[in-house]
């Protein structure tokens, strides 16, 4: 294939992207587990910072219910609303986004997404209405649902397959920095400066973020197969992506399904047990410090004893929290007794720390973005149930049934992953000649030299 020939050509320099895809090339047989180079620093960089931002202000959301609540005279559950258009709307956007990076690039599509959800973002803090709030909030929804799918297919097509595992699982855990920042701004700035001004304040650091995507670079994997990543509507009902995609789908949803019940109202919750916001907000950054803890480890475990053993080894740290919390009772929420079981939890609820470097390994080139975007914003979608459904538990039997179901689903997802083939070590490469039903079948293992 001739890169010339391609008709985006001109915003690529052709040598640039031939040394990129020989030196990747190079790195994947080789094995290298040295440093990032520029390029992929470049790559990492830009998505990582975009995701941390666009994350931050998902999980802000779970504080600014709080004022947003009180100001409009909403009940609880019509406040969860909130909360729910924007999951709703990043299903929407993670698979409208994730089929334009598989046509346009990696790179246009992430510009565009964090344009999107920084216009939005400034827009929130002076709405008018509570339905004018949540009309901006879907918008930013569509935003967000673009960037971890696109950004994950960036990251894994653009690092050598040693250390995708690790480098896949550092960029989802900027989701759990994000949630420090959240609870930090949430617990102590918000209170000061009300929501409004919160959500003015959140959008300044995206500017940043804009700057440093015009400099990523394309993924040099898109690149080589362009030709081919122009796709007709109907291949998306061929197998080819289906068999993946329905893999994938499944623990996405009982992951988020559990997470998103069990966390989104946690702060109301709280508040409603009579902490502060500032106590609620140290009870939020706790569980976020677990999680990064849990993605450190799950980053580093998934390269070295596979995908599989460590998404189910996570579950289980996370089921059995689970279960602590539950019988230890009503009465011991927001106690020093929790602690521990707090902290197992939420070491444990770092499934997607694995499931970006996994999805993006059963999935080709062509429909790799879109795959991605779709399994994970989808199921991300349909959480938006939970907090709705939580609402009305939380009402009528309090929280602990939240903690069980939580582990049920947990427990759910660390049996279904062994349905998957072990990826680690598999080279991307393998997946564009039709290999990925070989991915997607118990007998399909791909190795690195297959």
């Amino acid at each position: 294939m001739a890169y010339r020939t391609h008709p985006h050509w001109k915003s690529v320099p052709q040598a640039f992207l031939t040394h990129r895809w020989e030196s990747i090339v190079a790195d994947t047989t080789t094995g290298s587990r040295g440093r990032l180079d520029k390029a992929q620093r470049g790559a990492f960089v830009g998505a990582f910072l975009g995701w941390l931002f666009d994350y931050y202000e998902i999980f802000l959301l779970t504080f600014l219910l709080v004022p947003i609540i009180a100001e409009f005279g909403l009940s609880t559950a019509a406040g969860a609303w909130l909360v729910s258009a924007s999951l709703i709307a990043m299903a929407v956007g993670g698979v409208g986004f994730g089929m334009l990076a598989d046509r346009i690039g990696r790179r246009r599509v992430l510009m565009i997404t964090v344009l999107m959800f920084t216009i939005a973002t400034f827009a929130r803090a002076i709405a008018p209405n509570y339905e004018v709030l949540v009309v901006l909030t879907a918008i930013a929804g569509l935003g967000l649902g673009g960037e971890y799918g696109v950004g994950q297919s960036l990251i894994s097509e653009i690092i050598e397959p040693s250390r995708r595992g690790w480098w896949g699982g550092l960029y989802y855990g900027g989701a759990f920095l994000s949630i420090m920042l959240a609870a930090l701004v949430g617990g102590h700035l918000l209170p000061a400066i009300g929501w409004r001004w919160t959500f003015a304040i959140s959008g300044a650091p995206v500017l940043l973020v804009i700057y440093l995507r015009s400099h990523t670079p394309e993924s040099p994997h898109w690149v080589k197969n362009a030709s081919v990543n122009r796709l007709k509507l109907r291949e998306y009902t061929s197998g080819t992506f289906l068999r993946p995609f329905a893999l994938c789908l499944v623990p996405a949803v009982l992951y988020f399904w559990a997470y998103y019940g069990l966390t989104t109202l946690l702060p109301k919750y709280l508040t409603s047990l009579g902490f502060s916001m500032a106590a609620a907000s140290w009870w939020i950054f706790f569980t976020a410090v677990a999680g990064l803890c849990g993605c450190l480890f799950g980053s580093w475990a998934c390269d070295r004893w596979g995908r599989r053993p460590t998404v189910t080894i996570v579950m289980v740290f996370a089921a059995v929290g689970g279960l602590i919390v539950y019988l230890a009772g009503p009465s011991a929420i927001g106690s020093s007794v929790l602690l521990v079981p707090f902290f197992i939890l939420y070491f444990g609820s770092t499934a997607p720390t694995i499931f970006g470097t996994l999805f993006s390994e059963v999935f080709p080139t062509r429909f790799r973005s879109a795959g991605v975007s779709a399994a994970l914003q989808l199921a991300r979608g349909t959480s938006a149930l939970p907090p709705l459904i939580a609402a009305g538990v939380i009402a009528n039997a309090g929280y602990m049934p939240i903690f069980l179901a939580a582990t049920v689903l947990y427990t759910a997802v660390g049996a279904w992953i062994w349905l998957f083939p072990e990826t680690r070590n598999s080279r991307l490469e393998n997946l564009e000649d039709g290999a990925v039903r070989a991915a997607t079948s118990p007998e399909g293992t791909p190795t690195a030299n297959s």
